[in-house]
């Protein structure tokens, strides 16, 4: 009966919604996301909402009290309906619009670390619509090869359905730019290696510096706790040559996108004490954002206490896709 139910919402959501979506104007469509947010927040089952909370609890301490996490909980199901509603729109054709009427701040960064010849690594987070921002910098004219992890099977869900929502999902990507789809980890090991190409050649690449995905992990500093996070995004820039460029989208209360591109990052060698000064830098940019806007983090529902270090919890990000 759940299979059922579950394959018959995704169906509604990605045709009928979806085909709504690409006609309503933008500002009605962040209204109609934010509402289908709050009734999944009523639907959520309290097993759910408890590891949400727990995972709050344990990473903000006393930063917030009980109220304010609850309600960060509450605006987490409204951030995940607003991101799958920036998908949707990234299959209109009158996208460029939407781009249009976002704002930007460090697009000058991006032009300074090209002008060196020697590539550049864009540092990304699952901090709002994470993909949003390569597809930005493909409407700005910027050569950009940024991947895409898409789950083959969604848990719960008949075969079918989950190939269509990939259909869906990865035809609208591939329309905004050179989106290299990852589907298992042998994938993502083979795609690493265009990726330097890329960079030989003097164009961006992007990477997830939060991501679950990889063969090297480190843990860096995070709030009260310590954070698993892959070494994947600083090697490809140790190894090139090429700066890293942390980037964020913030919605603002007009409903425009508010790009955000930090100033550039060198990697000085590949020991272990210089790569984790390096992620250790970039997540704090991720610290910071995340304080602001604790809801648009889409991890708090896919972490997990994976043990302690000194007394300190050290919690990792379960990934969605596997080998």
């Amino acid at each position: 009966m759940k299979l059922h139910f579950k394959n018959l919402l995704l169906l509604l959501i990605y045709f009928p919604y979806r085909w709504l979506i690409q006609t309503l104007p933008f500002r009605i469509s962040y209204k109609l996301a934010t509402l289908l947010g709050n009734i999944q927040y009523l639907f959520t089952s309290s097993k759910q909402k408890h590891q949400i909370l727990t995972n709050l609890n344990l990473i903000f301490g006393d930063k917030f009290n009980l109220q304010e996490k609850k309600t960060i909980l509450k605006r987490f199901y409204a951030t995940k309906h607003r991101i799958l509603m920036d998908l949707f729109i990234m299959g209109r054709k009158d996208y460029g619009k939407y781009f249009q009427a976002c704002k930007v701040e460090g697009l000058n960064y991006i032009d300074e670390v090209l002008s060196r010849g020697k590539g550049l690594v864009v540092v990304t987070f699952h901090f709002g619509p994470v993909n949003l921002v390569s597809a930005y910098l493909a409407y700005r004219g910027y050569k950009i090869t940024p991947l895409l992890v898409l789950p083959t099977h969604l848990k719960g869900t008949s075969p079918w359905v989950s190939q269509k929502v990939l259909d869906i999902k990865s035809s609208i990507w591939k329309t905004r730019g050179n989106y290299q789809i990852i589907t298992s980890l042998k994938s993502l090991l083979s795609l690493v290696r265009i990726q330097y190409e890329c960079l030989k050649q003097n164009e961006i690449i992007d990477a997830t510096g939060d991501g679950a995905l990889g063969k090297r992990f480190i843990l860096v500093d995070f709030f009260n706790v310590k954070l698993k996070v892959p070494l994947g995004p600083v090697l490809m820039a140790a190894k090139s040559g090429a700066r890293i460029v942390p980037g964020f989208v913030i919605l603002q209360k007009d409903f425009t996108q508010y790009f955000v591109f930090k100033e550039p990052i060198q990697v000085g060698g590949e020991d272990e004490e210089t790569l984790k000064g390096v992620v250790q830098e970039y997540i704090r940019h991720l610290e910071y954002y995340i304080s602001q806007h604790p809801d648009y983090w889409t991890h708090w529902a896919r972490m997990e206490k994976e043990g302690f270090e000194n007394g300190v919890p050290v919690m990792q990000v379960i990934p969605g896709i596997t080998d």
